[in-house]
């Protein structure tokens, strides 16, 4: 597909084919054209895209190999309340957004993208030393290194400038009381993602010679018993309720029974559902195979004929046709897998509150402690849990044993008469 395939007009066409991104117009055309878009979508999207070119030629952007995703973070910011579509009328910010985003993708996957420069602010250059530390010594996957960021750039905000000179006067007083000011009135999880956050960083400052003192200890420990909790999965009927309750003559409906059948007989983990491919599939040999996920073991295990069932049934009638390699996609165009971490879990709940399912934590991974509680039930060795559920060290799975009622039951504490 090319422009002249959605546009008649001369002089359109003409500012559609204007630099810097004029060139890659009819490409881009072609790229958007399989994603599921409607004839009107499609000529939105290039309407949008035309504003943004717009504004790269008012800052001074030659070629195409000179825009980066940092323009587009600029044109949403600054000048999409001045640019109007055709007919007067102003350009939604979702609709310009979803066009800036679709562009920055499709020059990002030709190399055409410019790399974005780390905005200069006076802590970048020790965070960036960092983040490469995490990365490249301690081997941490890239969503680890992102929380990092994410909860280290206050941190560095607050200390002001010059970093170093305010690095080497950090107090054990200074960094207690940040770490106390950020925990109050947080979720439950904070203080204890924050507190490795702060240590690890400590713990680097003093390596490269930021910090004359270790000061990890001024953070406090945090009190945390191990299998101190209790999974609280989803029963096999409030599981077997939820997957009833889902309309199947839809695409999103075939979509979501695909991915809840797959938790509640396998057991696996959300990420591992998005990031599932089709070659992943052995419809032959009647196995599919769960890549690996936080340090885990990859899973290999038998497809079952509900789960075939299901899978070519969403695969058939429910998948867009679009070019990508995952199982499981949007439903809605433009279509792209799976990406955000908690798009799995939100369906899942949400599908379980449709059924009238109530749990503390709803969620995919409740069917995850299903799954582990039912092997228990059924008398499966902890190593054979293990293998299941894709852990590499034994030890994490014996939180299951607080679940092993059965067991539980064979082991009664004498009771102790009272004394006259």
């Amino acid at each position: 597909m090319v422009l002249e395939d959605l546009f008649c007009r001369p002089s359109a066409l003409a500012r559609f084919r204007l630099p810097p991104l004029g060139p890659q117009m009819d490409g881009f055309c072609d790229w958007l054209q399989p994603q599921g878009f409607s004839r009107c979508a499609l000529r939105r999207r290039i309407w949008q895209t035309s504003h943004f070119n717009q504004c790269l030629r008012k800052w001074s952007v030659k070629t195409c190999q000179e825009v980066s995703s940092a323009h587009g973070e600029r044109f949403l910011r600054q000048h999409l309340s001045r640019c109007r579509c055709r007919g007067g009328h102003r350009c939604g910010r979702a609709g310009a957004h979803g066009a800036v985003r679709s562009l920055i993708e499709y020059l990002s996957q030709r190399a055409l993208l410019a790399e974005s420069q780390p905005p200069d602010t006076p802590y970048q250059a020790v965070l960036q030393r960092y983040l490469h530390y995490l990365r490249c010594e301690r081997h941490l996957s890239e969503t680890t290194v992102k929380n990092h960021r994410v909860h280290l750039i206050p941190f560095l905000e607050s200390l002001g400038t010059p970093l170093a000179a305010q690095l080497q006067q950090l107090s054990p007083e200074q960094l207690l009381a940040y770490f106390t000011q950020r925990s109050q009135h947080s979720a439950p999880s904070m203080p204890r993602l924050l507190q490795g956050v702060l240590r690890r960083f400590c713990h680097f400052c003093l390596h490269e010679g930021y910090l004359e003192r270790d000061l990890q200890a001024a953070i406090p420990p945090l009190r945390h018993y191990r299998l101190g909790t209790v999974p609280q999965g989803i029963d096999a009927e409030d599981a077997r309720k939820t997957l009833q309750c889902i309309d199947r003559t839809t695409s999103i409906g075939r979509r979501d029974f695909a991915l809840i059948l797959l938790l509640h007989t396998y057991g696996v983990r959300g990420g591992q559902l998005r990031a599932l491919r089709v070659h992943d599939i052995d419809w032959r040999g009647g196995r599919i195979r769960f890549p690996a996920a936080k340090g885990g073991k990859e899973v290999l295990v038998p497809l079952t004929d509900e789960v075939a069932q299901g899978l070519v049934e969403y695969l058939r009638h429910g998948r867009a046709q679009a070019p990508y390699p995952e199982v499981f996609l949007t439903a809605q165009p433009p279509y792209r897998p799976l990406r955000c971490p908690a798009t799995v879990s939100l369906r899942v709940a949400q599908r379980m509150r449709e059924a009238g399912v109530a749990l503390p934590r709803a969620g995919s991974h409740s069917f995850r402690h299903g799954f582990a509680t039912q092997m228990l039930e059924q008398g499966q060795s902890m190593k054979t849990i293990a293998d299941l559920l894709g852990h590499r060290n034994i030890n994490t799975t014996f939180i299951y044993t607080k679940v092993d009622f059965n067991t539980l039951r064979q082991l009664p504490l004498e009771w102790l008469e009272a004394g006259p």
